[in-house]
């Protein structure tokens, strides 16, 4: 079988896998032929992409990675899960984390896997897209380790279930500072932790070590965390791989934080590296970061004044930039490109946040 993208569907085809809607009610089941009006009708109910089966016909070139494609197709699904999670009532969250199991297969299958990089938009989110963004960077860092399969699946599922407790706190948590909150209010806050705990904790369908990284993901190197203050030798892994993903996201989805810019998250993490972070796996991390997305204004150190058009997948920090205005102001009338891993004494001194 393989997947295809709904636009790029002629009709005739056969399904290779039963479609769900969103409220994970089957649409279509595994050998439905496709019909134009059917085919018509996926788009209007969110749903990008189906599994066929294999014709003989050459396979089109993929423009997605097929990691983005299952992740962008959970948003939908993870939405539903999580706002309609009732206390220890979790089988829609046992339906979301079967999904994380079709993410890890098609990431086995991706070649490119090694050089995935994370390219984050400074923007505010919710809980529901944090646990995404989480569980999709620690998958991305966990096999970058070189993590065995099944821990990976444990992590990317921990990943997308570690914030569940949020779902029964009544303190505020986002774009707000935790730790400006009232003793008590902090209090309540830290518990989510046990409470997701313990909201999952009799679930067959989840291991031990996923259960682990939702009571024990706040916890700390140093011994600092919470809710068990533990060291860094009584962390499990899967944990260290979560928490490192976990506080860069919130830093920048404005979770248990004020919105922060996403070179504050990165000074964040190469300052408590070793400290609050297990500092082999934050490296590594930190390697995987895009620093300027590919669109960001960029002030460059000869005064320079440019966009992002490309990025050097092995140096972060020295994408290609157009160049758009000179240190004096005047526009460019031509079009001037500089790549930063080839002119190396010009560097990035700040990102704009716009272009006046």
């Amino acid at each position: 079988m393989k997947k295809i993208l709904v636009k790029n569907l002629k009709g005739g085809e056969i399904l290779a896998k039963d479609v769900y809607t969103v409220e994970f009610h089957v649409l279509m089941t595994k050998g439905t032929i496709l019909k134009k009006e059917y085919i018509d009708k996926l788009p209007l109910l969110k749903i990008e992409f189906v599994y066929i089966e294999e014709s003989e016909e050459p396979e089109e070139p993929k423009k997605e990675y097929e990691f983005y494609m299952i992740a962008k197709e959970m948003v939908g699904k993870v939405k539903f899960a999580l706002e309609h999670h009732i206390y220890k009532n979790n089988k829609e969250l046992e339906n979301i984390c079967t999904m994380t199991e079709d993410l890890i297969e098609s990431i086995l299958l991706e070649k490119e896997i090694g050089s995935y990089m994370i390219e984050m938009k400074e923007e505010k989110n919710d809980m529901i897209i944090h646990s995404l963004h989480v569980c999709s960077f620690a998958t991305m860092l966990a096999f970058r380790l070189g993590m065995d399969k099944a821990v990976v699946m444990d992590i990317a599922k921990g990943g997308l279930l570690h914030d569940i407790g949020l779902r029964y706190l009544t303190v505020p948590y986002e774009n707000c500072d935790i730790y400006k909150l009232s003793a008590q209010e902090q209090s309540e806050y830290r518990r989510h932790t046990t409470n997701g705990y313990l909201s999952l904790g009799k679930e067959k369908w989840l291991t031990e070590r996923a259960k682990e990284i939702v009571l024990m993901h706040h916890e700390y190197e140093n011994g600092s965390g919470y809710p068990m203050r533990l060291i860094s030798e009584r962390i499990p892994e899967a944990v260290k791989v979560i928490s490192i993903c976990d506080v860069f996201d919130e830093m920048i989805s404005g979770i248990g934080f004020c919105h922060r810019k996403v070179q504050e998250a990165i000074e964040f993490l190469k300052y408590n590296s070793g400290r609050l972070f297990y500092k082999e796996y934050a490296d590594v991390f930190l390697s995987m970061i895009v620093h300027y997305p590919i669109g960001a204004v960029v002030r460059l150190s000869n005064g320079d004044m440019g966009r992002v058009i490309r990025q050097n997948p092995k140096f972060n920090e020295r994408p290609v930039v157009e160049l758009l205005y000179n240190a004096e102001g005047q526009k460019y009338n031509k079009k001037k490109i500089i790549d930063l891993c080839k002119t190396l004494n010009v560097f990035i001194e700040y990102e704009e946040d716009s272009i006046e």
